[in-house]
């Protein structure tokens, strides 16, 4: 009896009983309703929530000024040329509002088809991941929390229509709620990504670089701790896993991102990332710093489209 007590109670522990049970039922079917939205119709809705939640959320609103006037200055000091909105009220009231609209109008890539993809989807750079992939060492794509993330579940698909065969994972973190984190991880991993949590250690994603494939980090995360490094002129923490797995596996480094060009229509842009400054005596810093500067370019194609409602530079 005391056995099956505790195995009871472990699975009790782990998927949190009916309650969350119901949550999951709920995010799923509102997930569902989404998908079969047009995108335009989907992302105006956003748009909607978004200038609502500029409306209730006071204390965001202080946070991505913050976080925007790190941007302009940084741009202004290195004559980066980053464009923003004419005023500050203006460019935080498009974060809110274009966040909203890149959430929820992702979703229906889920359900498209590659043409339609192509109809609201521009990709430049494919020929920078071809070419990274020629070194047979696989390669590590940065990403940052801008545009809509949904797309970046369509990658493997993406990648061959543009004549790039190789097998996708990304890093991820797996969700509070276990029920929705394996509905998650399943229908992640049946459109061909597979994601690998700490859970899965250290040598599992790197062994996968090393047989040639591509993985996908967002490395733009706030850490509690990390390599306190150079992001926009200020000190931030950051994380130094890519330049870890870059060192273990040789896998070059690309960065994408993800900006709004018009209604329902982003642009992807894949780039690479300079590593010759590194070499084998090379700190975790320096190779930290050198992410930092692909994630800086990135965001700086829209700043706007980036999530910016954690205090980033604290």
């Amino acid at each position: 009896m005391t056995r099956q007590y505790k195995s009871d109670d472990s699975e009790q522990r782990r998927f949190g009983g009916p309650s969350r049970w119901l949550l999951f039922q709920i995010a799923r079917a509102g997930i569902c309703l989404l998908e079969q939205l047009p995108a335009g119709v989907s992302a105006r809705l956003g748009r909607c929530i978004g200038a609502c939640a500029w409306v209730f959320f006071r204390r965001r609103r202080v946070v991505v000024r913050k976080n925007l006037e790190v941007v302009r200055d940084w741009s202004e000091a290195t004559g980066a040329g980053v464009v923003l909105p004419e005023t500050m009220d203006a460019a935080v009231w498009e974060v809110f509002t274009r966040s909203g609209a890149n959430l929820l109008g992702g979703f229906a890539f889920n359900r498209m088809k590659p043409e339609a993809i192509q109809r609201h989807l521009e990709v430049e750079g494919v020929e920078h991941l071809s070419s990274a992939l020629e070194t047979g060492r696989g390669a590590i794509i940065l990403l940052a929390h801008m545009g809509p993330w949904e797309v970046l579940a369509q990658l493997p698909e993406i990648a061959r229509g543009h004549d790039v065969a190789a097998p996708f994972a990304a890093l991820y973190r797996p969700l509070n709620n276990d029920y929705l984190d394996d509905w998650y991880k399943g229908r992640r991993e049946a459109r061909g990504t597979r994601l690998f949590s700490r859970r899965d250690g250290f040598h599992k994603p790197v062994d996968f670089l090393r047989a040639g494939g591509i993985l996908g980090i967002l490395a733009d995360q706030k850490m509690r701790q990390g390599e306190r490094v150079p992001f926009f002129g200020e000190q931030a923490a950051t994380m130094p896993i890519p330049g870890l797995f870059h060192r273990r596996s040789g896998a070059p480094l690309l960065a994408v991102s993800l900006a709004t060009t018009g209604p329902s229509r982003w642009r992807l842009r894949i780039r690479p990332v300079d590593l010759s400054g590194l070499g084998e005596d090379s700190s975790r810093a320096e190779a930290a710093a050198l992410c930092n500067a692909a994630l800086e370019r990135s965001l700086s194609d829209s700043p706007t489209d980036g999530f910016w409602f954690q205090d980033r530079f604290s």
